[in-house]
């Protein structure tokens, strides 16, 4: 037999599920590393389904421009080590 939380996204991690005696080998607490759960709120013209794929666009610019700068920096390290 398996009991399932009524509303998973409501759970803080607070661990009170497991701390009553008899409950730790009994209840299984955890979350999936590679999946992120957050809300997306506007007060602006743009709905939120609108919003979040331009808001991702731009994230993903900057990542892209982290990363060169890291590569660029990586190579200077590499330089520097070799003269």
């Amino acid at each position: 037999m398996a009991a399932v939380a009524a509303r998973p996204r409501n759970c803080t991690m607070c661990r009170e599920c497991i701390r009553a005696p008899g409950w730790s080998d009994k209840v299984e607490l955890g979350r999936v590393s590679d999946h992120f759960i957050f809300s997306v709120e506007t007060v602006g013209m743009l709905p939120p389904e609108d919003l979040l794929p331009e808001a991702l666009k731009v994230l993903m610019t900057k990542c892209d421009v982290a990363v060169e700068s890291l590569n660029a920096m990586d190579d200077e390290l590499a330089e520097d080590e070799t003269m």
